[in-house]
């Protein structure tokens, strides 16, 4: 940091900068905070959604080797290409605290018997279970997106804010009181010398009178 010309008018600029950097301080250890809040709220969905995953996952696959022993792999490669789609995706941004985070929308994934592309009467239980149990885990893996994503952002601003929290109370706040004491010292200084030269100056001009008496 420069050195700044010491005197009254830049002791209470410095001051007032002082005291902007401790409001600035407090706003940011105010949103590191809420953020932190957020962040283990998020944090505890992430791990609850991970948890279902694995479970609606390994039913799944459970799933798919008992079709594929039952009906072979061809029934299912037909029935999966009747049953391809379009999955309409749209992403929206919200803010918490200044963060921007995308959120993930889309249209419902699990479908109704009639509603998968191919004909009830020529297919398994096997196979529309299988294909009812993936559109399990395509739907966790959508909802799971937002969260991820969500919790991604917050660790980021996390550190960011911790950055500038750092920077501002190991740097710029004690430089700036630092300067403000120099000058205050300074000024003190020069208002002693003043006052000392004064007291010569008047016992000075006391002499001058009684030699004169």
């Amino acid at each position: 940091m420069e050195t700044v010309g010491r005197t009254r008018m830049n002791l209470l600029l410095l001051k007032r900068q002082v005291e902007v950097a401790q409001r600035g301080l407090e706003l940011l250890r105010s949103k590191r905070e809420a953020l932190v809040r957020e962040f283990f709220a998020v944090m505890d969905r992430v791990a609850e959604s991970r948890g279902q995953m694995e479970h609606v996952m390994g039913q799944a696959l459970t799933t798919l080797t008992l079709a594929l022993g039952m009906e072979g792999r061809a029934s299912l490669r037909s029935a999966g290409y009747a049953a391809k789609r379009n999955l309409p995706i749209e992403l929206t941004e919200r803010n918490v605290w200044g963060v921007r985070f995308p959120e993930v929308h889309y249209a419902p994934v699990l479908r109704a018997l009639d509603d998968r592309g191919y004909a009830t009467s020529g297919v398994s239980t096997h196979i529309d279970e299988t294909a009812r149990r993936f559109e399990q885990v395509l739907e966790l893996i959508l909802r799971s997106v937002s969260v991820e994503l969500r919790l991604k952002k917050l660790g980021t601003e996390i550190k960011k804010v911790t950055r500038r929290i750092n920077a501002l109370n190991e740097v710029m706040i004690p430089a700036l009181t630092r300067e403000v004491r120099k000058i205050r010292q300074t000024l003190e200084e020069r208002e002693r010398e003043d006052l000392f030269r004064m007291k010569r100056f008047k016992s000075g001009q006391g002499l001058g009178a009684r030699a004169y008496g």
